[in-house]
């Protein structure tokens, strides 16, 4: 299988909790799934890189993916302990797709969006052989056929619009894909979707409205999940007492949640409690230009956090 019900956000979750360094971040999966089946399944969380989005997508593919008995993944973890944990355990089938991924030297938008096209028939026809004989001419045709429902996970939904090939055409193709696949389909159980930037950045019309848009300006339900809190990181200097609390606070706490709390970049965190030194490890892990974009795109939302620093708010 390439997307539909795979093993990989298990494996890569796995990978996470075998970590030196790792934040129970657990409870987002309850939170998300007060949304399954409803009129708000549709969600896109936004945040900068390294800020854990890929770690919480392969969680949430480990929790719900159905044919898996993964309990022994969360029976530790904070989300155990509440009253849905096995309500939601391995119970849905999921399609996890991480769209930065590409062919061997793709060079056109249409490899790349042939190749998700191509492997998503591939999983469907494999899984439901009724589906074998007919004529499609959309995913979302066979999807419905299949009488089943279906719980998205994209990672990294934007990853596209940086490649050099995409021009104004190829963009709008990709988000009418998106829109065809998902928008008003009765397959769709939920779908969390996870970038950089904004779906507003991109969509200017109607082709991905349905969405609940949470990022860093305006998110005050999801926040909590994304980056390491201060007494997170206090706890993870007990436990690795290599670099003192005060100075990872000087370094890297450069971020609030919408209650005021302090909020630090966890990749930062974690290699200098490992390596035992700060460093600016952020800045290695993108392109700069990633945070004027950013702020181009929430100018209101910077222009009021500017007057309220200045104030003293």
């Amino acid at each position: 299988m390439n997307y539909l019900d795979t093993t990989i956000p298990i494996r890569l979750f796995q990978n996470h909790l075998n970590s030196e360094i790792y934040v129970d971040k657990s409870l987002l999966l309850d939170q998300v799934s007060k949304n399954i089946r409803t009129g708000n399944r549709y969600l896109c969380i936004t945040r900068p890189r390294r800020f854990g989005k890929t770690m919480n997508v392969n969680m949430l593919g480990a929790y719900y993916t159905e044919g898996y008995d993964t309990h022994q993944q969360f029976e530790k973890l904070a989300i155990a302990h509440t009253e849905g944990y096995r309500k939601h355990l391995n119970q849905y089938h999921v399609i996890y797709i991480d769209f930065s991924r590409m062919t061997d030297f793709c060079a056109s938008y249409q490899e790349y969006i042939s190749s998700i096209r191509n492997k998503l028939k591939h999983d469907l026809l494999e899984t439901y052989p009724q589906l074998r004989g007919r004529d499609y001419d959309t995913v979302s045709g066979m999807m419905t056929d299949t009488g089943d429902s279906f719980l998205f996970l994209l990672d990294e939904w934007d990853s596209i619009f940086h490649q050099p090939f995409m021009d104004i055409g190829s963009k709008r193709d990709y988000l009418q894909f998106l829109k065809g696949l998902f928008k008003d389909q009765p397959y769709v159980d939920l779908v969390y979707m996870t970038g950089v930037l904004p779906v507003a950045k991109y969509s200017s019309g109607s082709e991905l409205n349905m969405f609940q848009e949470y990022n860093f300006m305006n998110d005050n339900i999801y926040d909590s999940f994304f980056g390491f809190r201060e007494e997170e990181v206090k706890e993870l200097c007990r436990q690795h007492p290599t670099v003192p609390f005060e100075e990872l606070k000087e370094w890297y706490d450069g971020y609030c949640t919408s209650g005021g709390q302090s909020l630090f970049n966890p990749r930062s965190v974690s290699n200098a409690l490992s390596r035992g030194i700060c460093l600016n490890y952020w800045t290695e892990t993108g392109p700069m230009n990633e945070i004027a974009d950013c702020i181009e795109h929430n100018v209101d939302e910077v222009r009021e956090d500017i007057v309220k620093l200045v104030a003293g708010i």
